[in-house]
């Protein structure tokens, strides 16, 4: 899952990009996405997400949605190369788990089209590619690949 729409740094006043937070619109997105998986019947076992803050409260408002969840945030999904990432998931958790990632565009879209064996998704804010569990790339399988419905105004 990519993180909702989010504030630039300029519109925020932050100096850095990791501080940049979500927008009233980000926050809508990321509650409204995490209740489309849970309606959808995703419920996961572990949330983990870049540090930086507009992914961190995205998985926050995620928890919210699946209180039962673990919940941890890892630099791999901010600051890292795809095998950086690849190199996370082993760790995670046993395969029989379900992870829910929440990091930023291009990453999260490469990872997903690897484990697919196809291009990357082109991820919009609080989208996000479903897939079952790979043994290896190539070998997930699309289960859904969302993108939440673009308001007109998006500063709501």
């Amino acid at each position: 899952m990519r993180h909702g729409h989010a504030f630039s740094a300029h519109e925020a006043g932050v100096p850095s990009d990791s501080e940049r937070p979500l927008s009233p619109l980000g926050e809508k997105e990321a509650l409204e996405t995490s209740l489309h998986l849970k309606t959808s019947g995703f419920v996961p076992d572990f949330i983990i997400s870049s540090p930086f803050l507009r992914a961190d409260r995205t998985a926050a408002i995620a928890a919210g949605v699946f209180p039962n969840a673990s919940r941890r945030t890892d630099t791999a999904l901010s600051d890292g190369q795809l095998q950086d990432l690849l190199d996370l998931l082993p760790r995670l958790s046993p395969e029989e788990s379900r992870v829910l990632l929440v990091g930023h565009q291009p990453l999260i879209g490469a990872l997903a089209g690897f484990l697919l064996g196809r291009d990357g998704f082109d991820l919009s804010p609080a989208g996000f590619v479903r897939l079952k569990p790979a043994k290896g790339p190539g070998s997930g399988t699309l289960v859904e690949f969302y993108t939440p419905p673009w308001p007109e105004d998006k500063s709501r």
